[in-house]
């Protein structure tokens, strides 16, 4: 009996891919619902209302529940490579621990877990070992394809509302509402979370043989720059760079004319942005390279000023310099800040094994400079489930 309802559990929920397909969507399901009532809020009632986080912890508890007990039963499939790094950065994160709480007076270990560093830790895992588990679990091609399908569907409503918002000027539909800031987003996802889904259907969409593809491709670039965010156009460059061009003299010569009108653009920058009186307080603040960077170079500067003022040699190969939720939201100076050069070790050296080709690692080298893949669970999820359509659209593709 018992036997038969372990081989029950393990058939229709562990080893399901049609299990974690749904709870995956209830993930989703709830974040749109809470983006759309706390924006909604916010625009047209005095007091924003807080849709509670308590449940997203429940539903990814649930989550990691469920991972780990499919890792134990799929633990001889699963890529060596995803529990390497997740045994590495778990450790570094228990050495850290116990170095702050010996060093400081103020430690909690259940403020760390609920919001602080051990928090983020978990964020990064949770998704990681799920994605180990699902890329073998049966079907999981058919449900990421289908996933693919459902969220781009989504994708595409959403971007109505930002062409629709952009016309009519609609304040619910703007990425920075009441803010006086331009830009566009839509209603079902947080800004940064729209532009990494923009940046990763560009992408997709270009692969696929369908008769819409060109369509949907001008329509997410578009839509993509209506955000108004610095990592859109960094994005959709990319995506120019090296998923459009394929002769490699126009990317090398394409590549050296963006790099030089970087470092050369302070004067074009300023000439742009006398157009927005947001952006020309910004740039009179804080100067180039803070409005260019959105002053993450400040932080990474003052990480780097902690690392070398201290000089301690645990600092630079296990991090703990930066405690979330203080983050210079750049992934390599995060990983950097957080767990040292043994833990960006193990990470490039993951991310390399994992990426299926260039083309789909755009949103890991956006996130270099403008973070946001990194930062939340769902995102990560995202993006591993759609590396398996891109694998099955190019397999289609011949």
């Amino acid at each position: 009996m018992l036997q038969r309802l372990i081989h029950s559990a393990r058939v229709n929920v562990f080893e399901s891919a049609r299990f974690y397909y749904g709870l995956l969507w209830v993930l989703i399901g709830y974040s749109i619902v809470r983006e759309v009532v706390q924006k909604f809020t916010l625009v047209y009632h005095t007091e924003p209302y807080i849709i509670t986080r308590e449940i997203v912890g429940v539903l990814f508890f649930i989550f990691l529940s469920c991972s780990i007990i499919s890792a134990w039963f799929l633990r001889k499939k699963i890529d060596k490579n995803i529990l390497i790094f997740i045994a590495t950065i778990s450790a570094i994160s228990l050495i850290n621990e116990i170095r702050f709480a010996l060093e400081t007076n103020e430690y909690s270990f259940k403020n760390s877990l609920t919001t602080g560093q051990l928090y983020y830790v978990a964020k990064i895992i949770i998704p990681l070992l799920f994605l180990g588990v699902w890329s073998k679990i049966d079907s999981n091609f058919f449900y990421s394809f289908k996933f693919y399908l459902k969220l781009r569907l989504l994708l595409i409503i959403n971007c109505l509302f930002i062409i629709t918002g952009t016309i009519i000027e609609i304040e619910l539909f703007k990425s920075y509402p009441l803010s006086g800031r331009w830009g566009f987003s839509g209603v079902f996802w947080h800004r940064v979370t729209l532009n990494i889904l923009l940046g990763i259907y560009l992408i997709l969409t270009w692969k696929t043989k369908e008769k819409l593809s060109r369509y949907l491709t001008a329509l997410f670039s578009i839509c993509i720059l209506l955000t108004g965010q610095k990592a859109g156009f960094l994005y959709l460059f990319l995506f120019i760079l090296v998923v459009i061009i394929q002769k490699k003299g126009v990317r090398k010569i394409t590549f050296s004319v963006f790099v030089l009108a970087l470092i050369f653009g302070s004067s074009v920058l300023k000439f742009f942005l006398s157009y927005s009186p947001f952006w020309r307080n910004v740039y009179d603040e804080n100067g180039y390279w803070g409005t260019l960077f959105s002053l993450r170079n400040n932080l990474v500067q003052s990480g780097f000023e902690s690392l070398y003022q201290g000089w301690n040699l645990s600092d630079w190969i296990f991090g703990g310099i930066y405690r979330f939720p203080v983050r210079a939201e750049m992934m390599p100076f995060d990983l950097l800040f957080y767990f040292g050069f043994f833990g960006v070790t193990i990470s490039v050296w993951v991310l390399f094994q994992w990426k299926p080709s260039w083309k789909m690692s755009i949103p890991l080298i956006v996130a270099c400079f403008a973070g946001g893949l990194h930062d939340e669970s769902l995102r990560i999820i995202i993006y591993g489930m759609t590396l398996g359509s891109f694998k099955l659209i190019r397999i289609y593709r011949g």
